[in-house]
């Protein structure tokens, strides 16, 4: 199954599907606290939450009832419908479930966000007390190594996300063999029934673009974070060498007093090209010492990078 979903995903992320990216020039920012800021700063290493274990847990779950509206829109039977989107769910929830039956790995989300100094984003991920580091798009992907992942802006936008997967299903489903043919002109039938051995193929690949899909679709109501996401897929065991794919190992953070996975994500600084561009102090009463306090730090650590006060003027 694995080899299955690595080379249909690979297809699809190159050929298939339009997720907005960023251009050469472009800024996104990571709003953090210290303890991670030096982390990134010093060892050029991000630490990489699971999926399943993001603040919103339930927002890779959002993405199926677009993919049922689109199908109700396209499928007239309700038969037809009502296989193809429970195939479709059981599908997705594999993917999302991390496949333990078979090889240990799992998605892992780095976030950033295209807006700078934002009130929204300092109390949610800093506590208005942290730091927001600033990248340059560009020298940041050339660091990071190759491997399973995909990056590309949240759509929040309902429209376009329903546009995106009615899109990708009829591209799918056109494709030329006379299989896909018949199923393709069964499923757009009023009348016509399909049974689930029809549908198998067409689902195994339609599940995996719509599984990314989930990766970037959100709400309406977060549209203000305006987040930019990489999305790694690491393997833990063994059997991964079967695929070609490095072995990644997993970490575990305390949280509430729960344990949440991790992997750690490096990045290569190019020479004289630090793919940091700025840092900035939360907006917090005593943010002159947090910018003093951080300028000392990388003097003395022999980094050069510009440190500046929040704009937002905070006070309680």
């Amino acid at each position: 199954m694995e080899q299955l979903m690595t080379e249909v995903f690979l297809k699809y992320k190159k050929d298939w599907l339009p997720i907005p990216k960023c251009r050469a020039g472009e800024r996104i920012y990571h709003y953090t606290d210290l303890g991670a800021l030096k982390g990134i700063v010093m060892n050029h290493s991000f630490w990489v939450t699971k999926s399943d274990f993001l603040n919103d847990k339930y927002e890779f779950y959002y993405a199926f009832k677009v993919i049922q509206k689109v199908c109700a829109k396209v499928i007239p039977n309700s038969q037809n419908r009502k296989i193809l989107t429970r195939m479709l769910k059981e599908r997705m929830e594999f993917f999302h479930g991390s496949m333990t039956d078979q090889i240990l790995s799992g998605w892992y989300i780095l976030s950033f966000s295209k807006a700078k100094d934002s009130l929204l984003l300092w109390t949610e991920f800093a506590q208005s007390q942290g730091y927001c580091l600033e990248f340059d798009y560009k020298c940041l992907t050339r660091g990071i190594p190759d491997g399973i992942h995909l990056d590309g802006s949240v759509i929040y936008d309902k429209k376009k996300q329903q546009e995106l997967v009615e899109n990708t299903l009829y591209r799918i489903l056109e494709k030329k063999n006379a299989h896909r043919k018949k199923l393709r002109e069964k499923l757009l039938s009023e009348d016509k029934l399909v049974i689930h051995k029809e549908l198998h193929s067409f689902v195994e690949e339609f599940s995996v673009c719509c599984f990314v899909y989930s990766m970037f679709f959100k709400k309406d109501c977060f549209r203000e974070e305006r987040e930019y996401r990489f999305v790694f897929w690491a393997f833990h065991e063994q059997g991964a060498k079967e695929l070609a794919q490095p072995i990644i190992p997993i970490h575990f953070r305390k949280k509430d007093q729960a344990l949440i996975p991790y992997i750690e994500v490096n990045y290569k600084e190019e020479e004289r090209n630090n793919p940091i561009c700025s840092i900035t102090a939360g907006p917090k009463n005593d943010s002159d010492l947090a910018v003093k306090g951080m300028q000392y730090f990388l003097r003395n650590e022999k980094i050069v990078i510009p440190v500046r006060e929040s704009k937002i003027p905070l006070r309680y």
